[in-house]
């Protein structure tokens, strides 16, 4: 099934600290997309008195040494983010995929198989990309595009919270996560 993005490359674009503002407003919609799945899971997913969903700070992202963040554009349109960290409860692994969002008008084009791609070929080693569980929409599309990425040579597996806490995340969720090689 081919779609008006099919033949158009999407940009990926190194975000810095002035694109901060404008990933954190992003990501009042990442959040709103994850409560569907996770909304009725899990505690802190109630909608908001005042109506506006709040996202995690991602300013770690752009001042942490190893952190990458990047825009997603369609004709300079904005089409998303992604964020690339390092886990602490992994440290055998190069790169992790933080936070990864495409807007509703973009998902499902082929667009985030894409922007994935191209940033698994750019930081090459080791990965790990998660999910929480209920976000069946995510792993379905994390479990396609890393399949035919590594021509399924991946490892899947879950790891509970208690497995990913740490100093800095205190109170994770746990995770589906998918590990592989990027560049081989």
């Amino acid at each position: 099934m081919t779609n008006q993005y099919s033949k158009i490359e999407p940009e990926l674009i190194p975000a810095t600290i002035a694109d901060y503002p404008v990933i954190q407003n992003m990501a009042r919609f990442y959040a709103y997309d994850i409560s569907r799945f996770c909304g009725q899971s899990f505690d802190g997913w109630e909608f908001p008195s005042d109506g506006l969903y709040e996202c995690r700070d991602f300013r770690d992202y752009f001042e942490k040494k190893n952190n990458h963040a990047f825009l997603i554009k369609m004709h300079g349109e904005l089409a998303g983010f992604a964020l690339i960290d390092q886990l602490e409860v992994l440290p055998e692994v190069n790169w992790n995929m933080g936070q990864f969002f495409i807007v509703a008008k973009f998902q499902q084009s082929g667009i985030g198989a894409k922007i994935a791609k191209q940033l698994f070929n750019h930081f090459q080693g080791e990965w790990s990309v998660g999910a929480i569980p209920q976000n069946t929409r995510a792993i379905a599309f994390w479990r396609k595009v890393i399949s035919e990425y590594t021509h399924n040579n991946f490892h899947e597996m879950n790891m509970t919270s208690e497995q990913l806490k740490t100093a800095e995340h205190p109170d994770p969720f746990p995770m589906i996560m998918f590990r592989f090689k990027a560049g081989v």
